[in-house]
C-alpha cells in the first residue's frame, strides 16, 4: 500500500543518442568527450570552471542527466582551483560519468522540493518511499471459434501503482536545478536511496575556505641570533666568561633571510555554490627589512636579504630592519646574564647598556652610553664613557681615554696616549697626557698633566699645570716633578774624554818620534815620494814596486800606528759630541705652575732615566707610596700652604774635566 505522498506516473526507458541530444538542442562543447566508454572533460587546456557550470546548467535544463556519475571528480572540476594542476591535471583528460542520458519529466516529478537552510549553509530533504504509474494493454477475448481458438477482439488499458526508488544520479540534476549545486554527502545520500528509507535530513552541506597561510620570513642561517650560551673550548669544559656568539657576524653575499611567499586559501562553497572566500593572507614586503649593508636578490629559492658587505648583524627592534655596520652596537649590557666577558673584533663598538662589576669588554675604539662598573681594555683604539666610571678599570693600548661623567675608585691607563676627565676621585690615572678638571685623593702619573683643581692627590710627572692646590681631610697633595738622571751620560762623557786624552798624548809622542827621524836625508825622501804616490802623481813601474818594498819595510816602524790614532781621535771627538747633544736633548721643559695654592703643598723634584715608566708594574700600595713620599729637604721645590709656583729646570753644565 503506498503513502499519499506516492507519486504517480508512467514509465519510460532511460536511455538516449548522441543525435537525441543535438535533437532536444543540446551539443557538446568541444571540451566534453561522450564515447563507449564513458565521457570525458578534456584537461589540456582545462575547461573555465564558470564555462563549464555553464555547460552542466544547459544539460540539466534541457532534460538530460549523466549516468554513472564521478561526484568527487565533478564536483573538483567545478570548484577546486588547485584541481587541474594537481598531478592528475597533468592527464589529457578525466572521466567524470559512463554517459549522458534523457532525463524523463515522469522521473523527474519523483523528487520533491528541497530546503535550503541558513542562505546556504545547508540543505535539507525528506526521503519518502515512491511509486510511478505503470500503464500497460491488456488483450481483451471474445468468445472460443469452432476450432477452440479465443480470438483478441480488443485492448483495455491498465493503469498500476509499481514501487520504484530515486537515483542518485537524477537527485544531483534535479537538485542542481533546485538549487543545491555543491557539497552534496554522495554516500549518505546514496545509503538512504538504496534502503529505501524514510528520513529528513541534511543532504549537502557549505565547504569552509580553507585557511590562508600569511607570509613569512625564515632564518637563512643558524648564526643570525645572539647566542649568550656559555662557550664550549677545546677541551670540552665550558666558559662561564665567554658567549658562544655575543655579536652575529657575517661575510658579504651570506643569505640573511627569506621571504615564504603568502598563500591564499582555497574558497569554500555554500551550497548553493556561491563561493565563500578566504582570509586574505597577510604580506611580508622584504625591503622594508633591508637596512645599511644589504640587498634584496631574487634567486630559484625564493625571495633572499643578502649582506652587501662583512660586518656585524644589527637588528632593530622598533622597526625590524636589519643592517650590516662595521661596528656593533648593543644595547643589553655586558653582565653575568649574559655570559659575561667579550672580546671583539671590530673597530668600533658602541655600548648602551651598563658594564658590570668583574665583566671584561676588549675591543679597538669602544664608546659607553651607560655607567662602567667592570674593566675595558683597548688595543690602538679609543675608549670613550658618556657617563660614570665606578669601581672599574679603564685601559688603552695606544689610544685615548676620555670621561665625560665621573670616575669613583677606578684605575684609567694610557700610558702612551691621552687621558680626559671632567671628576676623578680616588683614581690612579696614568697618561702620557693627563688632562681633569677636578682630582680629589687621586694618584696620577703623567707626562704632561693640566689639572684643574688638585685636593690631597699625589702627583709625577715631567710638566705639570695646576690652577688650584689644596688639601683633602688633612691630605696633603704632593707633587714630584721628574728630571732627567745625567748621571750615567755624565760618566760616558768623561770616560770619552779621559780616552780622547790618552790619545792625543800618544799623538803628540808619536809626532816627537816622527820629528826626530826628520834630520835623516832619506826619511825626508821616503816622505816626499810615499805623499806622490799616495795622491798619484808618481806611477811605479813593477820593478820599482819591488824596489819600493823595500824602503817602506825601513822607515815603516817610524810610521807605524800614526793613522791609526788620528782615527780614534777622531772617533773619540764624535762621540763626546753626540753624547753632549744627547744631553743636551733629554730635558730642558720640565716644570711645575700652580696659579693657586690653597692648602698643604708640597713639589719636589726626582731624577730618574726611565721617567713615568718608573712606576710602571709596581703594586698598587707601593706605587702609593712611593707618589706620596715627600723627599727630602734639598728635593723640595715648594713647600707651603698658601702662595703659587712657577719652576723650570734647566738642565746643569757637565763640570767634569778630563785629566791632561
Amino acid at each position: 500500500m503506498l503513502s499519499s505522498e506516492s507519486i504517480k506516473h508512467k514509465m519510460t526507458v532511460d536511455t538516449t543518442t548522441d543525435s537525441d541530444l543535438k535533437t532536444s538542442g543540446l551539443t557538446l562543447p568541444a571540451y566534453v568527450l561522450l564515447r563507449p566508454e564513458g565521457v570525458f572533460i578534456k584537461l589540456s587546456p582545462p575547461p573555465a570552471q564558470d564555462i563549464l557550470k555553464l555547460f552542466v546548467d544547459r544539460l540539466f535544463s534541457n532534460d538530460a542527466r549523466f549516468a554513472g556519475l564521478d561526484y568527487a571528480n565533478f564536483i573538483s572540476l567545478l570548484y577546486d582551483t588547485d584541481f587541474a594542476a594537481s598531478p592528475l591535471g597533468r592527464v589529457a583528460e578525466i572521466r567524470i560519468a559512463s554517459n549522458i542520458v534523457r532525463f524523463p519529466p515522469q522521473r523527474k516529478e519523483l523528487y520533491k522540493g528541497v530546503n535550503i537552510i541558513g542562505n546556504g549553509e545547508r540543505a535539507e530533504y525528506m526521503f519518502e518511499p515512491v511509486s510511478i504509474e505503470v500503464i500497460t494493454d491488456e488483450p481483451v477475448y471474445g468468445p472460443p471459434s469452432d476450432d477452440g481458438v479465443t480470438p483478441v477482439t480488443g485492448y483495455r488499458r491498465k493503469v498500476e501503482q509499481q514501487p520504484t526508488k530515486l537515483d542518485f544520479d537524477e537527485f544531483v540534476a534535479e537538485m542542481w536545478l533546485k538549487g543545491v549545486r555543491s557539497g552534496i554527502a554522495a554516500d549518505a545520500v546514496r545509503d538512504v536511496i538504496q534502503r529505501g528509507m524514510s528520513i529528513r535530513m541534511d543532504i549537502a552541506s557549505k565547504l569552509d575556505p580553507t585557511d590562508s597561510r600569511d607570509a613569512e620570513i625564515k632564518e637563512e642561517s643558524d648564526s643570525l641570533r645572539m647566542d649568550n650560551a656559555p662557550m664550549i673550548l677545546p677541551n670540552g669544559k665550558a666558559d662561564l666568561r665567554r658567549a658562544r656568539n655575543r655579536f652575529p657576524q657575517v661575510a658579504k653575499d651570506t643569505p640573511l633571510l627569506r621571504k615564504i611567499p603568502r598563500v591564499p586559501g582555497k574558497p569554500g562553497y555554500l551550497v548553493t555554490g556561491e563561493a565563500i572566500e578566504p582570509r586574505i593572507p597577510a604580506d611580508v614586503d622584504l625591503e622594508k627589512l633591508a637596512g645599511d649593508g644589504t640587498r634584496i636578490d631574487n634567486t630559484a629559492k625564493g625571495e633572499l636579504l643578502v649582506a652587501d658587505m662583512d660586518g656585524f648583524l644589527c637588528f632593530d627592534e622598533n622597526s625590524s630592519e636589519i643592517s650590516i655596520t662595521t661596528k656593533i652596537e648593543n644595547k643589553g649590557g655586558i653582565s653575568a646574564k649574559s655570559t659575561g666577558d667579550i672580546s671583539l673584533d671590530v673597530d668600533e663598538y658602541v655600548e648602551h647598556g651598563e658594564v658590570q662589576e668583574g665583566r671584561i669588554v676588549e675591543g679597538k675604539h669602544m664608546t659607553f652610553c651607560a655607567d662602567v662598573f667592570g674593566s675595558v681594555i683597548s688595543k690602538g683604539g679609543t675608549i670613550q664613557l658618556e657617563r660614570n666610571l665606578s669601581g672599574g678599570h679603564a685601559q688603552s693600548i695606544g689610544g685615548d681615554i676620555i670621561i665625560k661623567g665621573r670616575a669613583i675608585n677606578a684605575k684609567i691607563e694610557a700610558w702612551d696616549s691621552e687621558v680626559t676627565a671632567a671628576f676623578a676621585e680616588s683614581c690612579t690615572i696614568i697618561g702620557k697626557s693627563v688632562s681633569i678638571e677636578r682630582a680629589v685623593n687621586c694618584e696620577i702619573i703623567a707626562g704632561e698633566l693640566h689639572l684643574g683643581i688638585a685636593e690631597g692627590c699625589a702627583i709625577a710627572g715631567r710638566k705639570i699645570r695646576i690652577n688650584t692646590s689644596n688639601v683633602r681631610k688633612h691630605q696633603e697633595t704632593i707633587i714630584t716633578v721628574l728630571l732627567p738622571d745625567f748621571s750615567d751620560l755624565d760618566q760616558q762623557i768623561t770616560q770619552a774624554k779621559t780616552n780622547l786624552a790618552q790619545v792625543d798624548n800618544a799623538i803628540q809622542a808619536k809626532a816627537r818620534e816622527i820629528t826626530a827621524a826628520q834630520s835623516d836625508a832619506a826619511f825626508v825622501r821616503y816622505q816626499a815620494i810615499a805623499a806622490k804616490i799616495r795622491d798619484g802623481s808618481i806611477k811605479l813601474t813593477e820593478a820599482q814596486q819591488f824596489e819600493w818594498q823595500k824602503i817602506v819595510r825601513q822607515f815603516a816602524p817610524i810610521m807605524k800606528g800614526s793613522d791609526e790614532l788620528n782615527n780614534k781621535q777622531q772617533a773619540l771627538k764624535n762621540e763626546i759630541e753626540r753624547l753632549s747633544q744627547l744631553r743636551a736633548n733629554c730635558g730642558g721643559d720640565e716644570c711645575c705652575e700652580i696659579k693657586e695654592v690653597l692648602g698643604d703643598t708640597v713639589v719636589r723634584k726626582l731624577s730618574s732615566s726611565l721617567g713615568i715608566l718608573a712606576y710602571r708594574d709596581l703594586p698598587g700600595h707601593e706605587l702609593k707610596e712611593k707618589l706620596q713620599h715627600p723627599g727630602a729637604p734639598q728635593e723640595r721645590i715648594f713647600s707651603k700652604a698658601h702662595g703659587s709656583l712657577e719652576w723650570c729646570f734647566q738642565i746643569p753644565e757637565h763640570s767634569a774635566a778630563p785629566a791632561r
